[in-house]
């Protein structure tokens, strides 16, 4: 087995030490404050204007709260090294300190992911009611559960005792195998894949306002952008393996990048797709083809129950009393209330069901 080279020398005296931890904290910093925008808005829009807070808000928050924590482990591995060359830090004081904030940032990077996909998936239950759509969710929330749980275990036995990975003082028993790790990405992105491909089977088919459409269109956009991200880190990993480098500290700092925007980026997506209602308080024209499109193709709706309140979502209940306005949640919308599944008062024996559960 060759040896690896030897690392950097420093910087030379009188020459500026390239350091590109503050650009580092200014990604983290400014990606999380976005994040933060986002869940915010979420939060009015369900505790001023819808008036109910269920699982998936929750899930965000925390999700949030754990992307907070892996931005001040990150702040803290720049003051220890990440974003210099490996010559130009105090190895024996400062390694060791980097490696126990990255291991708290991986931590919080299982969590913060496993949390935003938690909520998505929830989000999904709440408006999907075709039956073979729920059951799929059901089945990709219990993938994304267990193979966090799995993720996270293998997370607080990277080592054993887990001091080892940080101090090299101390002997380790045990550590996580390189092909654990390897399949826990794997599910990372396959999860990803599966959440943002799961709806489109039922958007495609609906007949939706422009602007509307743009909107779902964005957040798919967005949402594939993720996983674009999550497949670009993973390359970065494998190279890494591949031939480790020696100045891992600055040759580091692209899959720095690329872990901030896949922890961030999911949050938003998140929000975004339950933002439907505040867009209709503070911004009605936007939304103001759906009204129209609505009454079908009578006179401006006048008169019909498709004009009287707005439009079912995906998993908006088709017995619900249409005189009842109520606002959308979802920017996922049919045009008509017909029943979804099964057809007749069969199905929507189904669905009257669902809602008084």
């Amino acid at each position: 087995m060759s040896s690896l080279p030897p690392p950097p020398s420093p910087t030379p005296p009188g020459i500026e030490v390239p350091n590109a931890a503050p650009n580092i904290v200014a990604a983290a910093f400014t990606t999380w404050a976005i994040a933060v925008v986002f869940v915010a808005l979420r939060l009015y829009t369900r505790l001023k204007i819808v008036r109910r807070v269920g699982p998936a808000d929750y899930c965000v928050v925390f999700s949030l709260i754990f992307a907070a924590g892996l931005t001040g482990s990150l702040l803290k591995e720049t003051q220890y090294g990440m974003g210099k060359h490996v010559g130009d830090i105090n190895v024996p004081v400062e390694f060791p300190i980097m490696l126990e904030a990255w291991w708290f940032s991986l931590l919080c990077y299982t969590l913060s992911l496993a949390l935003s996909k938690t909520s998505i998936c929830l989000l999904y239950l709440t408006i999907f009611t075709l039956e073979w759509a729920r059951r799929a969710c059901y089945v990709l929330l219990s993938i994304v559960i267990l193979s966090n749980i799995w993720a996270t275990a293998s997370v607080f036995t990277y080592t054993v005792p887990l001091q080892a990975t940080w101090d090299a003082t101390v002997p380790a028993s045990y550590t996580t195998s390189q092909e654990v790790w390897w399949a826990i990405t794997g599910f990372a992105i396959g999860t990803d894949l599966l959440i943002f491909l799961l709806p489109i089977p039922l958007v495609l088919p609906l007949k939706l306002p422009r602007r509307q459409k743009a909107v779902v269109v964005g957040i798919f956009a967005i949402g594939f952008f993720i996983c674009f991200v999550s497949l670009a880190r993973l390359v970065i990993l494998v190279q890494e393996k591949g031939a480790p480098d020696p100045d891992f500290t600055w040759n580091g700092t692209l899959l720095t990048y690329w872990t901030i925007l896949e922890i961030n980026t999911p949050i938003v997506v998140a929000c975004i797709m339950t933002l439907k209602p505040l867009a209709a308080r503070f911004f009605p024209r936007l939304l103001s083809e759906t009204g129209r499109r609505s009454g079908g193709d009578g006179e401006a709706g006048e008169g019909s129950e498709a004009s009287s309140g707005p439009p079912l979502t995906i998993g908006s209940k088709p017995s619900r009393n249409p005189l009842v306005v109520r606002e959308g949640e979802e920017w996922m919308e049919i045009p008509e209330g017909r029943d979804l599944e099964g057809g007749g008062e069969k199905g929507a024996a189904r669905e009257s069901e669902r809602e008084r559960v």
